[in-house]
């Protein structure tokens, strides 16, 4: 990288953040969309009581929320009683695990990105 002057400094030191932004953004994304579609995957398999209608399913999406944010959410009404259960009933966790699953690999796709 041959760079003179600190102005131009500042410029390359932009450009490569915006760069880096839109890496670590392109990951997030892949990964937001791999997450809704393994909950789904999840959903379905732990209904095992005979009431999968697939309302579930089509409740679970994921969206942007802000810069380099995304939300994976279920908007069946439901869905807290589901993965938390009740009083009257264990929960049937869908969520979760696939959490527990993506987070680690997303830390390591950008702790990759940034080495």
């Amino acid at each position: 990288m041959d760079v003179r002057g600190i102005e131009a400094l500042i410029n390359k030191m932009g450009d490569m953040q915006d760069d880096i932004d839109d890496d670590i953004d392109f990951i997030i994304k892949k990964r937001s969309q791999q997450f809704s579609a393994q909950t789904v995957t999840s959903a379905k398999s732990v209904m095992i009581k005979g009431y999968w209608m697939g309302n579930l399913a089509r409740m679970i999406e994921a969206t942007k929320t802000g810069k380099l944010k995304y939300t994976i959410t279920s908007n069946a009404h439901y869905s807290g009683f589901l993965e938390y259960g009740t009083r009257f009933m264990a929960p049937e966790a869908f969520m979760k695990p696939v959490y527990e699953k993506f987070a680690p690999q997303i830390a390591k796709d950008i702790s990759r990105l940034l080495e």
